[in-house]
């Protein structure tokens, strides 16, 4: 004969397992805040321990999946052309799973919103972001005052997360932007009290402008703080004070000595002078790659090369571009460092127009919010807007770092979206 297990007992289990699902949960969160800058091992660990606070509460992570969302249902149509393209145009092998699996941030978005829906405190997340930013900051600047005054060594701890900065510039200069714009967001919302809060969005700024070599985020916190004033100014005045920061910005931004000088090195490269620097061998490259993606996209884009494919494709144009020359900078990349190009000829147009709707609706979505009680509606859009800049210079959605770190932002947001907190 079976028990009866009394209802208070019942409760009382579920109780538990909330608060441990929770427990794990918060940890989960925090831990991918942190990570999601620099490390791709600490965001796996993360998200596994995300995963299984999830699997502790099943019935209510699957109620609170957005499954009316359009972002949502674009981004899974997204995936399953890349999956199709991939598995019926390439053969089901190994391949073609690992280029599957290089696009599972477009699933990752709609979990991460439900995640945070069911998070007690979501806040783990951006409280590990802006930590690791802050610290990516100290870095950043303490690296940069031994440059400007030719100052020696650093502790061994130090140098390593020195190279780990340096490996992920690119990554940094988009999160650190994006980090910027979400704590002045905060301050002028109230959320935070506003000296602080617009000292801390300056300083995570300054850090991206003065101390990190990275082109796309000087782009990025030019882009952004136009963004912060258009939101910021009364309606009738948002234009002008969109065009007054982006002058007020580029003029603070010029006296940045590394802004200038990847600014004077690209000019340089675009003259036709032959690179003799790091510096100039990136934007040589950055062109090359550039012209073999353009030439791909050209020649597929109807139905695409398929992602196994694009290599191949790629390389052939490079080396058809420069027959006996594969030494020449830029022969031997396989990646257009331009998401749009790469979607185009790799996927073909459905893919491009797939990718380009799913940018486009959380800005689409954005502009028509008129309700001053869902604040974080537009944010999501200017985070979307920094996203499709970022990806006109990098493939950001096949990267993992940035496209994590896009992923839990705006299910962090479409959460607070939602719940009009």
């Amino acid at each position: 004969m079976s028990a009866v297990v009394p209802r208070y007992v019942s409760e009382e289990i579920a109780s538990w397992n909330d608060r441990i699902a929770q427990a794990i949960l918060s940890f989960g969160l925090a831990t991918l805040g942190f990570f999601v800058l620099w490390s791709s091992a600490g965001t796996s660990i993360a998200m596994f321990f995300i995963v299984v606070a999830c699997c502790l509460v099943p019935r209510r992570f699957v109620q609170l999946w957005p499954r009316r969302d359009r972002m949502v249902q674009i981004g899974l149509l997204l995936l399953a052309w890349i999956a199709l393209r991939s598995f019926v145009g390439e053969g089901v092998n190994y391949a073609s799973w690992r280029i599957v699996n290089h696009y599972h941030e477009l699933l990752m978005l709609p979990v991460m919103w439900a995640v945070m829906r069911l998070a007690w405190r979501p806040q783990a997340f951006t409280n590990g972001l802006m930590l690791a930013g802050l610290i990516a900051t100290a870095i950043l600047f303490a690296t940069a005052l031994r440059a400007w005054y030719h100052l020696g060594g650093s502790y061994e701890l130090q140098g390593h997360m020195e190279q780990a900065i340096v490996d992920r510039r690119i990554s940094l200069g988009f999160g650190l932007s994006v980090c910027a714009f979400l704590i002045y967001e905060h301050a002028r919302l109230g959320r935070l009290p506003r000296v602080p809060g617009y000292a801390g969005a300056a300083l995570f700024a300054g850090a991206v402008l003065f101390a990190c070599d990275a082109r796309t985020g000087y782009v990025l916190v030019l882009a952004l703080a136009g963004c912060a004033g258009y939101r910021a100014a009364p309606r009738k005045w948002r234009y002008q004070a969109v065009v007054a920061l982006l002058v007020l910005g580029a003029l603070l931004a010029s006296t940045s000595q590394p802004l200038r000088t990847r600014f004077m090195d690209t000019v340089k490269v675009l003259q036709g002078a032959q690179p003799v620097n790091d510096s100039e061998l990136s934007t040589t490259i950055r062109l090359e790659v550039l012209r073999n993606g353009l030439d791909v996209a050209r020649d597929h884009w109807v139905l695409g090369t398929g992602w196994v494919a694009y290599q191949d494709a790629f390389r052939a144009i490079a080396l058809a571009r420069h027959p006996g020359q594969p030494e020449l900078p830029g022969s031997q990349s396989v990646n257009p460092h331009n998401e749009y190009l790469l979607q185009l000829g790799a996927g073909g147009l459905p893919a491009l127009l797939l990718f380009l709707a799913w940018l486009a609706w959380p800005m689409w979505r954005a502009a028509r919010q008129r309700r001053l009680d869902r604040p974080w509606v537009g944010a999501a859009g200017c985070i979307a807007f920094a996203f499709a800049i970022s990806a006109l210079f990098n493939s950001v959605l096949l990267d993992f770092m940035e496209a994590h770190l896009y992923a839990a932002l705006m299910g962090w947001m479409m959460a607070r979206r939602l719940d009009r907190s």
